[in-house]
């Protein structure tokens, strides 16, 4: 491998267990990782460091080469907490490299990623709404520490550290789904990444009691806490599984991936769901269009309009070209458009979404 070949950046285990960090060649990660699994007991570098990221009054620690290019801490109401954004310079297995992060004591931890450093910075000067440009994806973390402030042996689980501290028990095990319950009775499958042990002393004039209760974390960031009371998580039951892809689809429908979705039933049914739209509604899915466009003060323009993706400003083909020409150097009034082809991007938005928009 030359020392101008195009790499990657991934992360592996030795036979007992030691995390360790390599670059390779685009596709050889999981080579590596079963080669240092099956060949490697351990890996000691002459020299080891560890990257201290300052917030604040204080610092904390990760095992990545992170850049903060921009801090802002403080909070009011018993709520501190801060706003920053990294650049990860080497970002493990494809994760994405440029965030912004947000912290407060009472929420725990958000990151959005983005395309540039210039978009984060434009966003932490103005609005991270998901309909700025360049904004990749939003995570929520809550309780959980986002993945770039990993360290040491610490696994990786998706967009989190795996949690230290945290014990075994015999019903919430780490990976396990469950069918988790709020106050109102309603429920979602989350799943377990595990479970810590608290143990609390009650005083008073005659004993003293010692209570043990639970807090087990969730994929999605929060936290069920023993003591609160209510309907405890139950385990996924044998043929629920269903439920996760029907709500995973459901997901993909709302953000504007897909227009529909159906479950197949064991006993020939179908559960059909698709979105609904008005008969005077324009096509709004992502891709390139033929059009024909006639103005109001007289005659036509026809051509292609290339890469259209739906926005808040503009949700479909139609509202796109009558913006753009009202917004041109020299601006027209749009009568009406004729669409006489539609290339549809694969695997792009079909449609605006319902959540470009976060408060």
């Amino acid at each position: 491998m030359k020392a101008n070949d195009i790499y990657r950046f991934g992360e592996g285990r030795t036979g007992i267990g030691q995390a360790i960090e390599f670059t390779c060649p685009p596709g050889a990660e999981e080579e590596i990782r079963s080669f240092l699994q099956k060949k490697v007991r351990t890996i000691n570098a002459p020299v080891t460091h560890r990257v201290n990221v300052p917030h604040g009054g204080y610092g904390q620690y990760t095992r990545y080469n992170i850049i903060q290019h921009r801090y802002a801490g403080g909070g009011s109401g018993g709520c501190c907490g801060f706003i920053e954004i990294l650049e990860i310079k080497n970002p493990p297995d494809g994760r994405w490299g440029i965030v912004i992060h947000k912290y407060s004591s009472r929420d725990g931890s958000v990151f959005t990623e983005w395309e540039a450093i210039e978009n984060a910075q434009a966003a932490f000067r103005g609005s991270e709404e998901s309909s700025a440009l360049g904004f990749k994806r939003r995570v929520v973390c809550g309780a959980l520490r986002p993945w770039f402030y990993a360290i040491g042996d610490e696994l990786l689980v998706g967009d989190y550290t795996f949690p230290d501290g945290l014990q075994d028990d015999s019903v919430f095990r780490f990976g396990e789904k469950f069918v988790v319950f709020d106050y109102e009775g309603v429920w979602v499958i989350k799943t377990c990444m595990g479970t810590r042990f608290i143990e609390e002393r009650r005083e008073n004039s005659e004993s003293t009691k010692t209570e043990c209760f639970r807090l087990v974390y969730w994929d999605d960031g929060s936290v069920w806490d023993e003591r609160r009371g209510g309907k405890s998580p139950r385990p996924v039951e044998e043929g629920e599984e269903w439920i996760t892809e029907a709500i995973q689809q459901f997901k993909e429908m709302l953000v504007g991936n897909n227009a529909g979705f159906t479950i197949n039933f064991s006993d020939g049914n179908k559960f059909v769901g698709k979105l609904a739209r008005p008969k005077n509604s324009f096509p709004c899915a992502e891709g390139r269009y033929l059009v024909v466009v006639h103005f109001k003060d007289g005659g036509s323009k026809e051509g292609w309009v290339e890469d259209f993706a739906p926005s808040k400003e503009t949700p479909d083909i139609v509202q796109h070209i009558i913006k753009g020409f009202a917004n041109a150097k020299k601006s027209r009034v749009v009568n009406c458009v004729e669409i006489k082809k539609a290339v549809v991007k694969k695997g792009g938005k079909k449609w605006l979404g319902v959540f470009f928009v976060r408060s």
